[in-house]
């Protein structure tokens, strides 16, 4: 899970690295733009000198949440500045209409809030936003008109069904994403991250379905390592996981792009490849001799013994898996170390 979180602010630093020079020209255009309004051109350039500082800090390692909540910090206060600016200089003072179009930034400002923030924390800190912006409006509510009261009362509306949207929007892709977790755990091995019993027993079915419909021929290989209980009365449990872990990386490291593998159970694990026995027998031998020739650690040098099963028609997954079973433990019996495919029997 903190791996998650630390991939997710990364992904945010690379966004912000690219968001923040753009809001930085916009925000420079608008300070030249309204450079004859005093207080605008110091709010202007107050915000931008912290733009360009918070851009700074994410190329450093500055610590990203601060970097994070001075953003924040600086979006509220650029939204209530133009807020004070429309409010009592625009529309009081030079009688215009509406608030003007600052508040197209709103969206972004609440989207912000919950990048940075939990979901419920974000929905607060836009409670607080709103009342923030309530607050300069009070004095000066009498001396509005009808129209600038619209505009006012349109920008608070829009700011709680924005928050509302991403509220549940937020809550939405969370579901999904436990879902997305859920749903990935369930067909992997927790222990060397390759693909279960359960994602076996579904590739089987799906192959045995396309070699029915299509001809396409498919093999097995079903394989233990030799001894195994051994490293684990020998070396405690712990080494055994280790070694286990060890054998997947070495397996996937021989295996082609199109083949399939997973861990059947404690030390068994299934190699499904979109070949014939003879071709298997030599992805086998290839896998034997990988695992003959790793050292794993504590545990020095280990083997392992195969069974080879093809396809058939009428094939299930069970007895496919049960041929190749029955030939794994043919290797046993005659010395292990070795593979027994059907040319073998």
């Amino acid at each position: 899970m903190e791996q998650e979180r630390r991939r997710f602010d990364e992904m945010k630093r690379r966004v912000y690295q690219v968001v923040l020079p753009i809001l930085a020209v916009a925000l420079g255009m608008n300070t030249v733009l309204q450079a004859g309004q005093a207080f605008s051109l110091y709010t202007n350039l107050a915000i931008l000198g912290g733009v360009i500082v918070c851009w700074f800090l994410l190329l450093t390692k500055f610590p990203f949440v601060i970097t994070e909540w001075t953003m924040l910090t600086l979006a509220g206060l650029y939204l209530l500045s133009m807020l004070l600016q429309a409010l009592y200089f625009d529309m009081l003072g030079g009688g215009e209409p509406s608030l003007g179009d600052f508040i197209i930034w709103m969206p972004l400002i609440v989207i912000a809030t919950f990048l940075v923030l939990d979901k419920r924390q974000a929905a607060v800190a836009n409670g607080v936003l709103l009342l923030l912006l309530i607050a300069p409006v009070i004095p000066a509510w009498g001396q509005l008109d009808s129209r600038q009261l619209d505009s006012v009362l349109l920008m608070y509306i829009a700011l709680v069904v924005y928050t509302f949207v991403f509220y549940f929007l937020n809550s939405l892709y969370l579901k999904s994403a436990e879902q997305r977790v859920l749903t990935r755990y369930a067909y992997l091995d927790a222990l060397t991250g390759i693909a279960n019993r359960h994602q076996i027993d579904l590739w089987l079915t799906e192959y045995i379905a396309a070699g029915e419909r299509e001809g396409t021929p498919f093999s097995v290989l079903f394989f233990d390592l030799d001894h195994f209980k051994c490293v684990n009365d020998e070396h405690g449990h712990r080494t055994g996981d280790d070694v286990l872990k060890q054998l997947a990386e070495v397996v996937k490291n021989e295996l082609g792009e199109r083949d399939l593998f997973g861990r059947w159970g404690g030390e068994e694990f299934i190699v499904l490849t979109c070949s014939g026995e003879n071709e298997a027998a030599a992805l086998a031998e290839r896998l034997r001799a990988a695992i003959e020739a790793h050292h794993f650690g504590s545990a020095g040098r280990l083997t392992a013994s195969f069974g080879i099963a093809g396809n058939r028609p009428d094939d299930t997954p069970e007895s496919i898996q049960s041929r190749a079973d029955e030939r794994l433990y043919q290797s046993k019996e005659d010395g292990r170390n070795r593979i027994t495919g059907w040319m073998d029997k």
